[in-house]
């Protein structure tokens, strides 16, 4: 019984773990090729990046909708209608992704005012944002052709065209920042060019083999002429889980701004931080995705101690993951660090840091891997209603750290650690509570991962 749980969740996870992991990889290079390019451009990247992806995670809500449409058509036997939801996607999501394009390419200097972003570090996020917002020019066909495969489960073009495209970034990350082989020596505006070039190629490339994904027809007549309608029930589906990330997201972009009132290079700081936190999440994730899709699954036979016993299951492996990164990061904290800088004063800033987000990762992993379960247990309410509580308490408590406890960086982790910890304990409780009561006919939810539609440095 054991064994086969174990190779149900190993099966699921090990796809989505090795997409997270080219993309994180990507990630972390980059962040680190900014480092020791100019440390200040970490601060004016990750002030640019928070508000990018509070407004871009309600766009990559809505492909949520289109996944639950089309796997819900698919199942019911109905190919043609999963085919039309396919083409209507493409064809709105391509609208939205435009007006995204406009917004960021004419308004995103002044968003960054509105962070407290100012002086050297404010040119260098403006111009950033202005070359990465032509990404939106091809963004949402990339959504909904992943979007497409999530729906029909077939998630490995997903994953070799997110293997593909971290390559090529790191590739012309390394040729545009530093100027290397010819390559002009473009700095911070380079890492956006390296991203605009493999997201473009990598969207125009997924989109074109999601038309030819032998399980739903798509066609360009159809996308041309999209069925009326349609949208309107994967934006209902998609904005649920909209709201949610916003909330999240909107919580990050307030943080940054307190720290931007006190530390403009504290912003940069915390960007290393998250990278290096991202690192065990990126690896439990899909275990996370395991747990929604088995619990899910064991929900609506109503085996409800089998989907307690997967939960649990998920969230153990969860916490080892978190265990071995964390007893990494403790043994060499100065070789982890030094790969983003070679700056003793910032080091020496980083060092306790990273303890503390050490800490963090456990409570966040149990809230991640148990919201899954939860969710797939049918009961997605419950994760935005934590959301809105949590957003509010670690807004007000980080604004106590920082301004009235004076602990800037260090104070604003103590709240992320403080806000992750009393969520994990009441969303866990939910789902022991609650598992027993959910009904076997919950409405479906399903977890899309980000994968070909993450944009990064």
């Amino acid at each position: 019984m054991k064994t086969h749980l174990n190779k149900q969740i190993i099966t699921i996870a090990l796809p989505v773990m090795v997409q997270n992991m080219a993309f994180y990889i990507m990630q972390f290079t980059n962040t680190a090729f900014i480092g020791h390019y100019k440390i200040e451009g970490l601060s004016a990247i990750n002030n640019a990046m928070i508000p990018f992806h509070m407004f871009f995670s309600f766009f990559i809500a809505l492909s949520q909708g289109t996944t639950i449409m089309i796997a819900q058509a698919i199942g019911a036997g109905d190919q043609k209608k999963a085919g039309h939801v396919a083409e209507t996607s493409f064809f709105y999501n391509q609208i939205i992704s435009f007006g995204y394009f406009l917004f960021w390419l004419l308004c995103g200097r002044y968003v960054l005012i509105m962070m407290g972003v100012e002086g050297e570090i404010l040119e260098m996020g403006a111009e950033y944002v202005q070359v990465l917002s032509y990404v939106f020019l091809t963004t949402g066909m990339n959504l909904t052709a992943s979007a497409i495969y999530q729906g029909i489960g077939k998630t490995t073009p997903i994953m070799m065209n997110n293997i593909y495209r971290s390559l090529m970034n790191i590739v012309l990350d390394y040729l545009l920042i530093f100027g290397k082989f010819g390559f002009p020596e473009l700095g911070i505006t380079g890492a956006a060019v390296a991203t605009l070039i493999s997201s473009t190629i990598n969207n125009v490339t997924l989109a074109n083999s999601s038309l030819k994904n032998g399980v739903i027809e798509v066609a360009w007549k159809g996308i041309l002429n999209p069925v009326r309608g349609v949208y309107r029930k994967v934006f209902v589906f998609g904005s649920q889980a909209g709201v949610e990330f916003m909330l999240f997201m909107g919580a990050q972009v307030v943080l940054i701004r307190m720290l931007n009132t006190t530390d403009p290079l504290s912003a940069g700081l915390y960007g290393i931080i998250n990278t290096l936190l991202n690192l065990s999440v990126n690896i439990y994730l899909g275990v996370g995705v395991a747990a929604t899709t088995l619990v899910g699954q064991a929900t609506g036979a109503q085996e409800h101690s089998r989907a307690l016993s997967i939960g649990n299951r998920c969230i153990l492996y969860a916490l080892i993951v978190c265990t071995a990164i964390g007893l990494l990061f403790a043994s060499v904290p100065g070789s982890i660090l030094g790969l983003f800088s070679s700056d003793d004063k910032i080091l020496a800033q980083l060092s306790p840091l990273l303890m503390i987000m050490i800490l963090i990762s456990f409570p966040k992993s149990v809230n991640i891997v148990a919201g899954n379960a939860i969710r797939g247990a049918g009961d997605a309410r419950w994760m935005l209603i934590t959301q809105l509580f949590g957003t509010a308490i670690i807004i007000a408590v980080s604004a106590h750290m920082i301004f009235v406890m004076k602990m800037g960086l260090a104070g604003l982790l103590v709240a992320n650690f403080a806000d992750e910890f009393w969520r994990s304990v009441v969303n866990y409780g939910r789902f022991l509570i609650g598992g027993k009561k959910v009904a076997a006919a919950a409405t479906p939810h399903i977890t899309i991962q980000p994968v070909g539609e993450n944009i990064t440095l």
